[in-house]
């Protein structure tokens, strides 16, 4: 029982993880840099500037401590279950 209280918890970490990342990368507008045809130096650059700049805004980390939260409130609700049942 105690795996799956585990499992349950990091995949609750893993979703807020997930989520983020993939809010960082559409902020960044990492996706309209790319190009199939043949990917350059310049463009991967580009792309990691503009994360890396995402990355000292407010407005990305105002995000990531509300799901952060979210996720500490989910994990404590889940111990004092488990542990008032006894498990």
């Amino acid at each position: 029982m105690a795996v799956l209280l585990q499992s349950v918890i990091a995949g609750i970490w893993m979703f807020a993880l997930i989520t983020q990342t993939r809010r960082l990368l559409r902020l960044a507008r990492v996706e309209q840099l790319r190009n199939w045809a043949e990917p350059s130096r310049s463009r991967i650059r580009t792309g990691l500037n503009r994360i890396w700049w995402w990355l000292g805004q407010d407005e990305f980390w105002n995000g990531v401590q509300l799901d952060g939260l979210r996720c500490i409130e989910l994990t404590l609700m889940i111990f004092l279950a488990a542990w008032g049942l006894g498990w």
